[in-house]
């Protein structure tokens, strides 16, 4: 009995000593850990998730960094929050981190130009220029650089240092298409246009141009009057994009200039191909040119419903298909289009050439417009000599 007890005894104490040693095991294990978590350097960390474009990651490693940690490098924190925020273009927050990481210490003057970067965001464009004042000609003689440090200048409406930064980018960088492209384009909004020419042709000949570039330049030389050099290079640049609408719609007006209507509408309808709303714009060339029929076939496509109505009416009014624009009548009061009085003067003129004298000064009754007064006297006349000696009006 007594060496079963012993026995007995012994596995309890077997028991209670692997409970106590298995405590003591977790205790220091826990301890370790909690010691490793110590030594994480999470800062570090993000730094390397931001590096592999894994923002949402960094931000999770840089949320569980102790601020009162002794001995935190909070300029590069602060530096680094900013990085993420201003990746997911949220400027006000990117803005303040890094005026934290200057505050902090950060002695980086690539700082400067990320603040740049934060304030150009939020469209405080002063700020972004003096940011970048402080970052150095090391950091911001780069083209991006320049591209911004005009744009910025540009919206404070100083168009003189904005041409005046694009030619210092420039003279380090000729080759630089952006800086190109964008001279030529704020040139152009400043209504310098022979400038513009001059400088347009020149980048035209560069092989990674757009069709937007070549309408640009079109449009530079129609305003400069010079529609046959423009016509020129924009028969030129349509050989080279035939697909795209804007350029052809560009060569359209061009012709329209050129007193060639026939031609723009075609060039209209071939752009319609591809945007619907240049459907309309071949319609009313047709109108002009007088092709009523094509006119009428094109206008039936047109998804504006205001400016398909108006411009039927204008056809019929052409064709002088008057039962046509009177039947018109409750679409346009439908759609309130005779509100317009001059849509009102032009459907009691229809209603005259029918010979609908009661509905015509019906019509004439309600225009309210004084530039049309002389007009609508002059129909009344019609009317009244019409009812004098109606054979004369039939």
């Amino acid at each position: 009995m007594q060496r079963h007890l012993k026995i007995l005894l012994a596995a309890v104490v077997a028991v209670c000593m692997t409970g106590v040693l298995g405590t003591a095991t977790m205790a220091l294990a826990k301890k370790k850990q909690a010691k490793e978590e110590e030594q994480v350097d999470y800062i570090s960390l993000a730094a390397r998730m931001l590096k592999d474009d894994h923002y949402d990651r960094a931000e999770a490693l840089l949320r569980q960094v102790d601020l009162k940690q002794e001995g935190l490098d909070l300029p590069r924190f602060h530096m680094l929050m900013g990085l993420i925020k201003l990746k997911s273009n949220d400027f006000g927050a990117a803005r303040d981190a890094f005026v934290s990481s200057v505050k902090t210490g950060q002695q980086e003057k690539v700082i400067y130009l990320f603040l740049s970067q934060a304030h150009f965001g939020l469209k405080d464009y002063r700020k972004a220029l003096d940011a970048l004042a402080k970052a150095g000609p090391e950091l911001t003689n780069k083209p991006e650089v320049y591209a911004m440090r005009a744009n910025a200048h540009w919206q404070l409406q100083e168009p003189s240092k904005t041409i005046s930064v694009l030619a210092e980018g420039l003279s380090h960088f000729p080759s630089e298409e952006k800086l190109s492209r964008m001279r030529v384009f704020y040139l152009i909004e400043m209504g310098l246009f022979q400038a513009a020419v001059e400088d347009g042709i020149a980048y035209l000949a560069r092989d990674n141009v757009t069709a937007d570039d070549f309408v640009a330049v079109g449009e530079a030389l129609k305003r400069a009057r010079e529609p046959k050099k423009a016509l020129l290079i924009l028969e030129q640049a349509r050989l080279r994009f035939p697909d795209a609408p804007l350029l052809t719609a560009q060569l359209a007006h061009a012709y329209l200039d050129a007193e060639q209507p026939v031609s723009a509408a075609m060039l209209f309808e071939d752009a319609a191909r591809f945007e619907d709303k240049y459907r309309s714009d071949a319609a009313e060339m047709y109108r002009k040119a007088g092709r009523h029929q094509l006119a009428l076939w094109l206008n039936g496509g047109v998804a504006d419903q205001e400016i398909k109505i108006k411009q039927r009416l204008s056809i019929l009014l052409n064709q002088e298909n008057f039962d046509a624009v009177v039947a018109m009548e409750p679409r346009l009061s439908r759609l309130g289009l005779l509100q317009d009085e001059n849509i009102r003067y032009a459907l009691a003129y229809a209603y005259y050439n029918s010979g609908d004298f009661v509905n015509a000064e019906k019509q004439l009754k309600l225009l309210k417009d004084p530039q049309l007064f002389e007009k609508a006297t002059q129909l009344r006349k019609a009317i009244a000599a019409c009812k004098e000696a109606r054979w004369e009006c039939s």
